[in-house]
């Protein structure tokens, strides 16, 4: 079997995206219009977050569940000296630190340029939740965003024959780990898609 589809990034999957009900913890469904499509992500896109389940819903991103990151990258503002700071990953944003400048030793307060933080955690990128498609792989998490991103990576590691040319750095077959190439986990690992994809239909 050969594999030859289009090298889609991974963000090509991302228009639905199913995951984690922030309210009742059951399968919720985020549906994006991805507006201009700019390569690594898109923008002026437009989210929609429904949880058939308990009737939950968001929309258009109003509302991050995930960490945020802090950074102060600026002049020392008695000596002039570069001042670095990053924060631990919060879910609660603070406005301004104290910040001793490593030169000169003068201590002032700065404000805080926030992010929203990736976690180590699979999640999705318009809410920060986690995703409900996700699977151990010899201590691995293998995670998918819909049926389609599964059908396209299962067909992937099915495949003898890999056609790698003209493959961009955005490309998801390009940014898979090498556990997810290797042949050796080849049967395991369409197993394991096996099963989500028949949790997911039925």
């Amino acid at each position: 079997m050969r594999f030859d589809k289009p090298a889609y990034p991974t963000v090509y999957f991302s228009d639905k995206i199913w995951v984690k009900c922030p309210n009742c913890n059951q399968r919720a469904l985020i549906t994006t219009d991805l507006g201009r499509y700019t390569i690594p992500f898109p923008t002026e896109h437009q989210s929609v977050l429904i949880c058939d389940n308990c009737g939950y819903r968001k929309e258009n991103n109003e509302e991050w569940f995930g960490y945020y990151q802090g950074f102060v990258g600026r002049s020392c503002s008695f000596c002039g000296s570069h001042i670095s700071f990053t924060s631990q990953p919060t879910k609660q944003p603070f406005q301004s630190t104290m910040i001793e400048c490593a030169v000169c030793k003068n201590e002032k307060e700065y404000s805080i340029n926030w992010y929203r933080y990736k976690e180590n955690k699979p999640t999705d990128p318009f809410f920060g939740l986690e995703l409900w498609l996700q699977t151990d792989v010899k201590g691995n998490i293998l995670w998918l965003y819909n049926l389609d991103h599964l059908c396209y990576l299962k067909e992937y590691v099915s495949a003898k024959l890999r056609e790698d040319d003209g493959r961009h750095k955005y490309s998801m077959i390009s940014n898979l780990p090498q556990w997810i190439k290797s042949s050796k986990n080849r049967d395991l690992i369409l197993k394991k898609l096996s099963r989500l994809e028949q949790e997911l239909i039925k």
